[in-house]
C-alpha cells in the first residue's frame, strides 16, 4: 500500500441496525455502517503499522459465522479525497491529539436519533496544512438546512438607461401643452427622437436645454438643439452640399416620422431649416414627387454630387467630355447601378434617370413618412417657388450674415469703431462654412433665423479678452481692446475651428 501524507482512514463494519436518513454520506439504502476511524501516525507509516491498528479497532468476533461477515463486509475507505462537508460548526484539527477529537460509533448506538450526531468532526492532515474542501450541500441535511442562502440586495442601484434619456415635464394645469425637455448633447439624435415619437407635440410649446448647461430657452437654446440635431442626423446622409436621407436599419416608420416632425417643429417655431437636406428630397415629401420639376431636381442632384463628379457630369450633359473625365464618369454610373458609359445621345436621359433614382425612387418610403406630417407646413410653404425662395433665403453667406451687424448703442469711441469695422470685415470675407459657424456661434443657428445680430463692447484685456455670444438675443459682447484686424480675425477663427458649443451663461 503506498504511503500518503498523514490521513485518516475509517474503518466501515456491516451491521444489522435501520438504516439513517440522516447519515446517508454513510450509510448504504440496506445496511447501516459502523464506523471506526483509524488515525495514520506519520506520514511514513508502513504498511504492517496499519494492519497492526486495523487489528486492534476490530472487535473479537463472537463466532467464526460472524467473523467470516466481518472479513466480508470490512473494506478501507480513504477519505482524503472524499471529505465530508465543512460548515460552521465543522472543523478540522491537526496535531498528536487527534484521536481525543475523534468521534467512534459504538455498536448498540442507532445512528440519527440525536441532534448532537449531525456535528462530525474529522482530523485529518493533508500536507501539514489545514485544507477545507467545499461539498454539495446535499450530502449533509443539516448543512442544507442551516445554511442561510444570501438573499439579493433590494437597494442595489439601477443600471438602466434613464440617467441618459430625456427628461421630459408637461406644463401646469392652466396650459397642459407646455412642454420642457433636457437633452443630451451627446445623443441628441436619440433624444430629440424620443421627444417627437409623440404626434401631438407638433401643437405644443415645447421649451428645450441641454443636460449640465447653464441655459434658459428663449429660443435661442432651443435653435441650438435643432441645430445640432441636424449636424449629427446629416453625418449619416447621403451626399455632399446636398444629402438625402438613407435607409437605416435602426430607423423604423415611427423615426422616420419623428424626423419628419422635427423638420416640420424647427421651421414652424423657430424658422430652423436644415439647407443641407436636399430642396427637390423636401418638395417631394410636401406635394409629392410628381411635383419636382426636371430643373429642380438636376440642381439637387448636382449637389448631391462631389466637386469632381459634379465636373464630369457637367461636362458629360454640355458634349464636352475628356478622355481624363471618362474614369470619373464612369465611377459615378457604377455606384448608381450601371457599368458602361452611355452613348453621347443617350446622355443626357441617363443623367435624369440616375439624379430620380438618388434622389427620389432609393429614399421613397422615407419620404412617404415625412409626408404625413408635413401638412402642417403647407401654409409656410404652399408650393415649389416658396420652398425654393425659403431655401435661398435661410442659406448663410458672408455677406448676408455682415449685413445682420448692428451696434446696440451709438459708437462713442474710435476703438469701437475700429473693432466694429475688423469685424465687419471678417465676416463678410467668410466663406459658407464660416458664416454658418460665426452664425450659430451668435444665434444658435447655422441658418439665418434672426433680424439681427447686435454688437455690445466691453473692456476685457488680457487673458480675460474674449468675445461672448448671447444666443437667446442674439447679441455679441466683443472687446475693443483688439490691437489689429489680425488680433482679431485670430481669435475668432480659433474659436469658430475649436466647434465646440456649450451653454454656460444663465
Amino acid at each position: 500500500m503506498e504511503d500518503v501524507p498523514q490521513s485518516g482512514l475509517t474503518l466501515e463494519t456491516m451491521g444489522v441496525e435501520t438504516p439513517s436518513t440522516s447519515h446517508s454520506f454513510l450509510s448504504s439504502p440496506n445496511v447501516t455502517k459502523r464506523t471506526c476511524t483509524v488515525q495514520r501516525l506519520t506520514s511514513t507509516s508502513s504498511d504492517k503499522e496499519t494492519d497492526e491498528l486495523w487489528n486492534q479497532s476490530v472487535p473479537e468476533p463472537k463466532s467464526p459465522q460472524h467473523s467470516h461477515d466481518i472479513q466480508r463486509g470490512c473494506e478501507f475507505v480513504d477519505l482524503t479525497d472524499h471529505l465530508p462537508p465543512q460548515h460552521n460548526n465543522i472543523s478540522e484539527t491537526l496535531g498528536d491529539d487527534d484521536k481525543e477529537d475523534t468521534v467512534e460509533w459504538n455498536e448498540g448506538d442507532e445512528l440519527g436519533q440525536t441532534d448532537e450526531d449531525e456535528n462530525i468532526i474529522l482530523n485529518a492532515e493533508l500536507n501539514e496544512a489545514e485544507t477545507e474542501v467545499p461539498s454539495p450541500l446535499s450530502s449533509n441535511p443539516e448543512l442544507l438546512m442551516g445554511s442561510e442562502m444570501p438573499s439579493a440586495p433590494e437597494d442595489l442601484p439601477s443600471h438602466s438607461r434613464d440617467h441618459l434619456s430625456p427628461t421630459m415635464s408637461s406644463g401646469n394645469s392652466a396650459n397642459p401643452k407646455d412642454v420642457h425637455v433636457v437633452i443630451h448633447r451627446v445623443k441628441v439624435v436619440e433624444d430629440l427622437l424620443a421627444v417627437f415619437m409623440d404626434s401631438s407635440i407638433i401643437q405644443s410649446t415645447l421649451k428645450m436645454e441641454f443636460a449640465n448647461e447653464n441655459a434658459e430657452d428663449d429660443a435661442g437654446v432651443s435653435r441650438e438643439v435643432y441645430t445640432a440635431f441636424w449636424d449629427q442626423f446629416l453625418e449619416q446622409c447621403e451626399g455632399e452640399d446636398e444629402r438625402v436621407p438613407r435607409l437605416r436599419p435602426d430607423f423604423s416608420e415611427a423615426e422616420w416620422e419623428a424626423v419628419g416632425r422635427i423638420w416640420v417643429k424647427g421651421l414652424l417655431d423657430l424658422g430652423v431649416l436644415p439647407v443641407r437636406l436636399s430642396s427637390a428630397f423636401i418638395l417631394a415629401c410636401m406635394h409629392g414627387t410628381d411635383s419636382v420639376s426636371n430643373d429642380v431636381l438636376m440642381s439637387s442632384f448636382h449637389n448631391y454630387l462631389s466637386s469632381t463628379e459634379r465636373s464630369a457630369v457637367a461636362k458629360a450633359r454640355q458634349g464636352t467630355l475628356e478622355e481624363c473625365d471618362e474614369e470619373d464618369l464612369l465611377d459615378l454610373f457604377t455606384r448608381m447601378g450601371s457599368h458602361c458609359i452611355p452613348p453621347t445621345n443617350t446622355m443626357e436621359v441617363a443623367i435624369q434617370t440616375m439624379a430620380n433614382k438618388a434622389i427620389l425612387q432609393e429614399p421613397k418610403y422615407i419620404i412617404d413618412c415625412f409626408s404625413k406630417t408635413m401638412p402642417f407646413a403647407l401654409l409656410n410653404v404652399p408650393d415649389q417657388e416658396s420652398l425654393l425662395s425659403l431655401y435661398d433665403t435661410k442659406k448663410a453667406t458672408g455677406k448676408k450674415v455682415a449685413q445682420l451687424l448692428q451696434t446696440t448703442q451709438v459708437i462713442s469711441s474710435q476703438k469701437e469703431q475700429m473693432v466694429f469695422n475688423h469685424l465687419q470685415c471678417y465676416v463678410r470675407n467668410a466663406d459658407q462654412s464660416k458664416a454658418e459657424k460665426f452664425l450659430r456661434f451668435c444665434s444658435g443657428s447655422s441658418v439665418i433665423c434672426v433680424d439681427q445680430i447686435k454688437v455690445s463692447f466691453n473692456a476685457e484685456s488680457g487673458l480675460s479678452r474674449r468675445p461672448v455670444a448671447h444666443t437667446c438675443g442674439a447679441t455679441l459682447d466683443l472687446p475693443y481692446t483688439y490691437s489689429s484686424y489680425p488680433d482679431l480675425r485670430t481669435e475668432f477663427d480659433n474659436i469658430l475651428s475649436s466647434e465646440y458649443f456649450e451653454m454656460d451663461i444663465l
